[in-house]
């Protein structure tokens, strides 16, 4: 615990290492064609709307916290599965987003769903701007709101309420670790925040939130030729370019493909914190 909201938010900005805002844009351009690359996988998929968004419109429907034709902001919406998911319920909706092909899958799929009600903001949350007020202001798994700062920041575009869904602990990739390890990343600033952060900062600025916690386990398989683009790629973001992960990644997944496929698993720890403003 602790004694002031400035030892709070000085302790927040040194244990994330996320930087001032300027450091923020510039390494979101580094993420950006990683999610660009994502995204390019998803344009295939058919679109439906994703069943743990649905849940968690419909927890906080349940709760009051939204309702049909209120407005909500999604902060970094990715490829939309909580845009698609608020829209089918009634609400209209402002995707921000900062990688254009991950909204153009959005916009696309949504249009396929027969959902209209998205508005499209192709920006980072960093310089987004807006006299906008909204009913609801949401964000899911987005580093954007790393900082006391950021997090007044949301709260003043909402007229209601906020919710935010984050990372918890004994959450993992099965492969992501062992190659960090190989290749000697380290980790660094700018990832997501974790629960009890957001939590903290809301007590000591006096809300009163509601947490919901929520374990998920994924296990799926891909070709061992995606599992090694798709972690070049995600490699790049920290500074190692392809030519130099290529062939450990490929040593790597060679060794653990099983007829050609990788086998992958990720452990998803979250929680929905929701307050009224």
């Amino acid at each position: 615990m602790f004694d002031s909201i400035e030892a709070f938010a000085l302790a927040w900005e040194q244990a994330g290492g996320h930087g001032d805002r300027q450091a923020r844009i510039e390494r979101n351009a580094r993420w950006i064609p990683y999610y660009s690359f994502l995204a390019t996988g998803r344009e295939e998929m058919d679109a439906a709307i994703d069943p743990h968004a649905a849940e968690m419109t419909q927890l906080l429907l349940d709760r009051g916290l939204v309702r049909a034709c209120d407005h909500v902001l999604d902060i970094g919406s990715g490829t939309g599965a909580f845009s698609h998911a608020f829209a089918a319920r009634g609400l209209d909706v402002t995707a921000l987003e900062m990688d254009a092909a991950s909204l153009s899958v959005s916009r696309a799929q949504a249009e396929t769903l027969g959902l209209y009600n998205i508005r499209y903001e192709n920006s980072m949350w960093e310089t987004y701007q807006t006299d906008r007020k909204f009913s609801f202001v949401f964000t899911s798994m987005c580093p954007a709101i790393c900082n006391f700062t950021e997090l007044e920041r949301m709260e003043s575009y909402a007229s209601e309420a906020c919710g935010i869904i984050a990372v918890t602990r004994g959450s993992y990739d099965l492969h992501r670790k062992q190659l960090m390890q190989r290749l000697d990343v380290r980790p660094q600033g700018g990832m997501t925040t974790e629960t009890l952060w957001y939590i903290e900062a809301l007590y000591l600025s006096g809300r009163q939130a509601d947490v919901s916690n929520f374990s998920r386990k994924f296990e799926y398989s891909m070709p061992l030729s995606d599992a090694i683009a798709r972690n070049e790629r995600y490699f790049e973001i920290f500074g190692i370019p392809a030519e130099q992960s290529h062939p450990i990644l490929t040593a790597y997944f060679h060794s653990v493909a099983e007829n050609g496929l990788v086998r992958d698993e990720t452990q998803l720890n979250t929680a929905l914190i929701t307050w009224r403003v």
